[in-house]
């Protein structure tokens, strides 16, 4: 924890080790820790979505999911969100690519057949599709710009990646006001480890790009591909997501949304009391649907005698 006191109220305020800014408890003022061991950061995305606008997409978005628990319906008030500034590293950089694959040529044959109609066998024709497969090998270059990876722990890659794009054209170059009042981080994820993922990530985007327009033919199968990525440029940005996150029967649960498109993610629990009650009900229905079949099947016997 880091301690530092508020300019406006003279309270002594901690700031945990990676966060940067945020708000004094007692007085409101926004803090803004500057910290020269640190990373510096370049750029900071302003918010677009406002904080009503990210409540009420998350209420659209828990509405069909009207088996989610009180508390997750609660989190959707806009009260309850929290503006993080969330740090990414973004990497411009060149891959390149071989490949290989078998790839199939459609052609059509003429096909002659029998069949019954109106009680006489009569002969027809059909085209059927053949796949000639030939074997395919080549080569594929291209720099990649503005790649993201996020530098926050808490913030896993697989819902960093559900929640982009973000628009890095509106972010602007960093200065304290641009944190001032809200929520910031500062890096968690050592560069090593988040270059890791950006070449794991680019080499993927690469043989998505060869297979979707880069093989002849009309079709193509196993195709292999191995990729070697030179990061050129990196840069630490600070991105804005709405954060509302409390704690679930299994652990935390978190719900995200985009502060700049407003893309909602995050995974939404089952109340178990709600399931119980359909179960009750389902089962209940069963019953009273066996005793009225019961009940008919007896009084058919009786009158029947």
């Amino acid at each position: 924890m880091a301690a530092r006191r508020c300019q406006q109220c003279g309270a002594t305020v901690e700031l945990p080790d990676d966060v940067f800014s945020t708000r004094c408890a007692f007085c409101d003022s926004p803090l803004v820790e500057v910290d020269e061991e640190q990373e510096p950061v370049d750029q900071v995305a302003p918010f677009d979505v406002p904080r009503e606008r990210a409540g009420a997409l998350l209420k659209a978005y828990l509405q069909d999911s009207w088996m989610a628990p009180e508390m997750v319906r609660k989190a959707a008030r806009p009260d309850e969100l929290r503006p993080v500034l969330v740090p990414f590293y973004v990497y411009d950089a060149v891959a390149r690519t071989q490949f290989s694959a078998r790839v199939g040529i459609y052609w059509h044959r003429t096909e002659t057949y029998t069949t019954t109609v109106n009680g006489k066998t009569v002969v027809r024709t059909r085209q059927v599709r053949e796949t000639d497969w030939h074997p395919f090998k080549g080569s594929h270059a291209r720099k990649w710009f503005d790649h993201l990876v996020s530098a926050s722990k808490g913030l896993p890659e697989s819902e960093a990646n559900d929640l982009e794009p973000f628009d890095l054209g509106r972010a602007l170059a960093y200065t304290p006001a641009l944190t001032a009042g809200l929520e910031a981080e500062y890096p968690t994820i050592e560069h090593a480890q988040a270059k890791r993922t950006a070449a794991a990530e680019l080499a993927s985007l690469e043989k998505e790009a060869i297979a979707s327009g880069h093989l002849p033919g009309d079709t193509h199968s196993n195709l292999q591909s191995e990729t070697a990525v030179e990061i050129d440029v990196i840069r630490l940005v600070l991105l804005p997501i709405w954060i509302s996150a409390f704690p679930g029967p299994k652990g935390p649960i978190r719900l995200l949304v985009n502060g700049q498109t407003g893309e909602v993610v995050g995974s939404v629990p089952r109340s178990y009391w709600k399931v119980g009650c359909i179960v009750f009900v389902v089962v209940a229905i069963f019953v009273a649907t066996a005793i009225f079949a019961t009940g008919v099947l007896s009084v058919g016997a009786v009158v029947s005698r």
